[in-house]
């Protein structure tokens, strides 16, 4: 989606340096220096008083104000890129250029002591998975008092490269001094290298004139000189004349202030900044009057019709937009998409498939036979149609007309491409985009103005303009309400769209400013009770442009406007704006993630009858307009690959009929309709009885005899048909599949005769391509929960089950004549495959195959998606809290102080992003040598009291013993049904196998599970007892995984065939099993495409 104008200011720099973006972006290249500025100007001398003559300058004021425009952008973006470099792990290196990349780490004693190695480590491997994994080559070294590298010489980057990257930084250990010179010469034998990547943190064994004067000697690489948390003036002193040296980059970061102390990228950005400025506070000099000793004269070029238009106040902000507004012809009145579907969708345009086979669409027919004593289906369609599942899960069998079929799928594709523009012009540059269309005559508009925008107040103030300029001009009537911690309105009431209107109000919105909290409730009160006092019988509309939520509660909010809208012809639409998002801070008391906000203004949408618009700086994220597009689209192209099923069914039909291979064998009449027609039996005179001892004495002959199922059964009177095998015999596979039927008729002598008839096999119902219907939306529940739901045999994807039926069976006969085992005939007309080591035949057609495929393709992006929600947010660290009703029981024993910091983070975030969002009912107890109870019983997820909880866990410290059986007594004893997370290292005071066996005792008596998180936990006896814990209880285990990245699995799940390990390997129950169906799942792809291969290999093979 292409950027709009609005927000095209706030670029990103990638990993392009700031020397090629000021290159291209800097004031000289742009043409905003001073000296450009007065080249735009026009000189003229002017006499004075006396005999002197002095100089004077003109400059319009249109040029001006387009100059001051373009500075003001360009130091826009100059702070956005600073913003964007003290994010992240920039922040902590910079960002680092060059294709081929030598690390050189200091692991002194200093450097990576006990209390600062865990730190270096954590922020290399974000260093690996954020930067040097895009370089070509990569050549890792360590120094201290020795020289060590990964590798002999540098290495080309790849997925095994990284792992042993991050397998040699885990490693790390203090070795002794900071032996930098001897790094330098081992790195600089290396010529290929064109970037050393430093990483200082102690003071080096060598002076600063020293290595300056080696790298002065030898011809070196660009150095990117890092002072990572030090303190030292040497250490500091070094990396900056090293930098110099070199022609390089320097950059120092303070862990204990978290942030950049100084580095070269951002200097050069600030001079720049430094240096715009200037040019602005000439620019004022010149509106007043004088520019040094030179008079300067603003010239104005307004037009004759805006001469009442006055531009005296040149913000910095609206300097750009002061200009008046440029009113659009209107055009057609505009329609919501779920309106234009009723008129441009496939019903609309009678495509719907179902539809168009009706038609020719027949119900499989069934009789009861009396002769035989059963019901029947009828076997025609097999021979002269095609079956077909139906809308309704039914099976229809279909006369499928071929030129027609293909007619409709070129209507398809017609209608899609219909679909397609709508969904451009929904997502062009301009109000639709930002406000999508705005259908409803009478219009108010709530602008979002709180203290927290000013930074966007500028975008806020062109999303109106342009929203003015292009959807308004044909509206009945409109207001424009703004709303920090007060509201707003423009008018008190709703005023006609004129031009007049539209360009007053534009004035007075250039006039507001942004302060203060987000009242949303107020201003929707306004708007609201505003309209519903009008009463007009004309459609209604009110537009939010919001940044984030509400100050009131999401609830009262949703509530106060479904009650209003349910009751008036009001819509409430929410177009959410949000930009980059900053995990990095701790969040705040209303934290909600951008995820979390769309979804909760979405909600308010909907309860207002409204649609849901999310626009980012490079994008819609979420639209409901194009939402019920892109639906109708996925039903057109479902339709699609149901017709080139028929397609490849009837094609496959064909085929077996040229093959002399028929669908089911055809009921042929035995020898006995070979003779006369046999004279009609007379009436019988005969008693039951003679009738019944005639019958059984002809069975003795035949050695028949017929016997009751039990000793309770009767004996069938005579005048049923049908007289079934004896129910003695055992009914084996063979019989069950062939049965025999026996029907008795008079003879000529009056005896009775009896006509065996045996059936043909009933033909194996053929396992069609389901379409899998998946959530979008993710369900609080374990994975093993959600596998039963989603997983691969629930959906019927299972493809070793697809392709394992009857039919399917490879059979080898031994022939006694030449004596060997010989395939059946049919063998040879079906490719062959190998699953787990026995013979299958392929009976899906290409066409199933790739059906099957696509279903397995949208399965497996539901699964990427279930994998990063896992992996995101206070889930990666302790998983999915699935109760109601939780207790958190936290180790603060003295093997826990080197993790304890950040555990406190992590519990903050998962206090704020799951108990507190959920509504989960919550306690916190920390034990050591003793346990300790944040509050007495369990309480409720209130503001306040997260608050405090946060308060608490961050008093915490380390010491002491782990009474951790104690810990778990307590926890029960909190109530049934009661779920104890309980976060541990796994070492305990008491013996493992005791814990079990009370815990097994406390589960006669109380309903409890235990979750288990392992934190510093690298034992495996620990590992395991945490399991057992976990699993004995109904409940979870769950480890902290190392070295993942969400965006590395997506592209790796995005390739199915990928020949490359997939995953990293999981400890963490719903990560492990989730990570085992997605390998399945490749699996059965990776399958797929090579069986398709092979049938249409075979298939060119016989065309030859």
């Amino acid at each position: 989606m292409e950027i709009p104008p609005v927000f095209r200011e706030n670029k990103r720099m990638d990993n392009t340096g700031v020397y090629e973006l000021l290159e291209s972006s800097g004031l000289e290249s742009c043409g905003l220096s001073l000296s450009h500025l007065l080249s735009l100007c026009t000189t003229a001398n002017v006499s004075e008083r006396g005999d002197g003559m002095s100089k004077q300058m003109h400059i319009s004021s249109e040029s001006l104000a387009d100059f001051e425009e373009q500075l003001y952008i360009a130091i826009e973006m100059y702070h956005d890129q600073i913003r964007w470099l003290s994010q992240g792990n920039r922040k902590v290196f910079g960002l680092v250029n060059g294709s081929r990349v030598g690390v050189l780490v200091d692991t002194s004693d200093l450097n990576c002591s006990t209390e600062r190695l865990a730190h270096l480590q954590r922020e290399l491997l974000t260093l690996i998975d954020k930067q040097l994994r895009f370089k070509k080559q990569l050549h890792l070294l360590s120094f201290s008092s020795e020289v060590s590298s990964l590798w002999d010489k540098p290495q080309d980057t790849c997925l095994l490269r990284l792992r042993e990257c991050c397998a040699w930084v885990t490693q790390l250990r203090a070795a002794g001094g900071c032996d930098l010179l001897q790094a330098l010469q081992r790195a600089l034998t290396h010529s290929e290298l064109d970037t050393l990547l430093i990483i200082l943190g102690s003071r080096p064994d060598q002076t600063v004139d020293i290595i300056c004067d080696f790298l002065n000697q030898n011809r070196t690489p660009s150095v990117h000189a890092v002072a990572y948390n030090c303190s030292s003036p040497d250490a500091i002193e070094t990396v900056k004349q090293m930098a110099a040296v070199s022609g390089g980059r320097y950059h120092l970061f303070s862990a204990a202030m978290g942030v950049v102390d100084s580095s070269t990228d951002i200097d050069l950005l600030w001079a720049e900044i430094k240096a715009a400025r200037n040019v602005l506070t000439q620019i004022q000099n010149m509106r007043q009057g004088r520019l040094g000793d030179t008079a300067v004269t603003v010239e104005s070029e307004i037009s004759t019709g805006l001469d009442s238009l006055t531009l005296s106040d040149f913000s910095p902000v609206s300097s750009a937009l002061s200009a008046p507004l440029c009113i659009q012809p209107t055009g057609p009145i505009p329609t919501i998409s779920s309106e234009w579907l009723k008129t441009h969708g496939l019903k609309a345009q009678k495509l719907d498939l179902y539809q168009l086979l009706a038609r020719n669409a027949y119900s499989p027919q069934e009789t009861f036979v009396p002769i035989l004593g059963k019901t029947v289906s009828s076997t025609v369609h097999e021979r002269v149609m095609v079956r077909f599942e139906w809308h309704d899960g039914t099976v229809k069998n279909l006369h499928v007309d071929l030129p027609s079929v293909q007619k409709y799928q070129k209507r398809l594709m017609d209608a899609v491409r219909l679909f397609e523009r709508r969904v451009q012009w929904l997502n062009r540059t301009g109000s639709q985009q930002i406000w999508g269309t705005v259908c409803e005559q009478r219009v108010q508009v709530l602008l979002d103005m709180s203290g927290m925008n000013a930074h966007y107040q500028l975008h806020l103030q062109h999303a109106l303009r342009i929203l003015l300029q292009e959807q308004l001009a044909n509206k009945h009537s409109f207001n424009v309400i703004v709303f920090g911690s007060d509201v707003k309105s423009w008018q008190e009431k709703m005023v006609p769209s004129t031009h007049e209107n539209l360009q007053a109000v534009w004035q007075w919105i250039q006039a507001v400013e942004c302060f203060g909290g987000r009242n949303t409730l107020a201003a929707l009160r306004r708007a609201l009770e505003e309209e519903a006092q009008e009463e007009s019988s004309l459609t209604g509309g009110v537009y939010l442009l919001t940044t984030g939520l509400p100050d009131q509660h999401m609830v009262s909010v949703t509530n106060y406007v479904s009650e209003r809208c349910s009751a008036t012809n009001l819509n409430l639409h929410v177009c959410l704006f949000t930009g980059e998002e900053d995990t990095a801070r701790c969040p705040p008391p209303r934290y909600a993630t951008r995820t979390e906000t769309a979804r909760a203004l979405s909600g308010l949408a909907h309860a207002g009858n409204g649609r849901f618009l999310w626009m980012t700086e490079t994008g819609i994220v979420e639209s409901d307009d194009i939402s019920a597009l892109i639906g109708e689209m996925e039903t057109a192209v479902n339709y699609f690959q149901k017709c080139s099923e028929l397609v490849d069914s009837l094609i496959q039909k064909g085929s077996d009929r040229g093959s002399g291979e028929t669908s089911t064998p055809s009921i042929k009449p035995q020898t006995w309709t070979a003779r006369a027609k046999l004279p009609s039996p007379r009436p019988t005179t005969l008693s039951l009885a003679r009738l019944e001892s005639r019958q059984k004495s002809r069975l003795a002959q035949n050695g028949w005899a017929w016997r009751p199922n039990s000793s309770k059964a009767d004996i069938p009177p005579v005048q049923s048909a049908d007289i079934s095998t004896p129910a003695r015999l055992s009914r084996t596979a063979d019989q069950r599949k062939t049965k025999v039927s026996q029907s008795v008729f008079f003879m000529e002598d009056g005896n009775l005769g009896v006509l065996f008839k045996k059936y043909p096999k009933p033909k194996s119902v053929r396992k069609s391509i389901t379409t899998i219907k998946l959530p979008r939306h993710e369900d609080i529940c374990s994975t093993k929960q959600w596998l039963k739901r989603f997983g691969i045999k629930n959906l019927k994807l299972d493809l070793h089950k697809l392709i394992s039926g009857p039919e399917c069976c490879h059979h080898i006969k031994l022939v006694p004549s030449v004596q060997k085992r010989v395939s059946a005939k049919y063998c040879a007309i079906f490719p062959s495959v190998q699953i787990n080591g026995t013979v299958k035949h392929l009976h899906l057609t290409p066409g199933e195959l790739k059906q099957y495929l696509s279903q397995t393709e949208k399965l497996m992006q539901r699964y990427s998606q279930r994998l990063e929600w896992l992996l995101t947010g206070s889930r990666r660290m302790f998983g999915s809290v699935l109760e109601k009703m939780v207790c958190v029981l936290l180790d603060v024993s003295g093997s826990m102080a080197p993790c304890l910091p950040a555990l406190q983070k992590e519990l903050t975030l998962l206090i704020w992003d799951q108990l507190h969002a959920n509504s989960v009912r919550f306690n916190m107890l920390a034990f050591s040598g003793e346990v300790r109870m944040w509050q007495p019983a369990l309480v409720q997820s209130t503001d306040e009291l997260c608050v405090e909880a946060v308060q608490w866990l961050n008093q915490l410290s380390t010491h002491g013993a782990s009474s951790t059986l104690q810990a778990l007594q307590t926890g029960c004893s909190f109530g049934d049904a009661v779920g104890l997370y309980l976060i541990t290292d796994g070492r305990c005071d008491s013996s493992h196998s005791l814990i079990l066996t009370e815990i097994e005792k406390l589960r006669q008596e109380k309903d409890f599970t235990v979750h288990t998180i392992a934190v510093n936990c690298h034992d495996r006896a620990c590992i395991e007892f945490l399991k057992s814990l976990a699993h004995k209880t109904g409940g979870r285990f769950h480890q902290t995984p190392e070295n993942t990245d969400t965006a590395l699995i997506r592209k790796l799940l995005s390739d199915p065939c990928s020949a490359d390990p997939v995953l990293p390997k999981f400890e963490g129950d719903d990560l492990r099993k989730l990570s085992e169906e997605i390998e399945k799942l490749r699996m059965f792809q990776k399958q797929a495409k090579a069986f398709r291969e092979t049938i249409l290999e075979s298939r060119n093979q016989e065309g030859m």
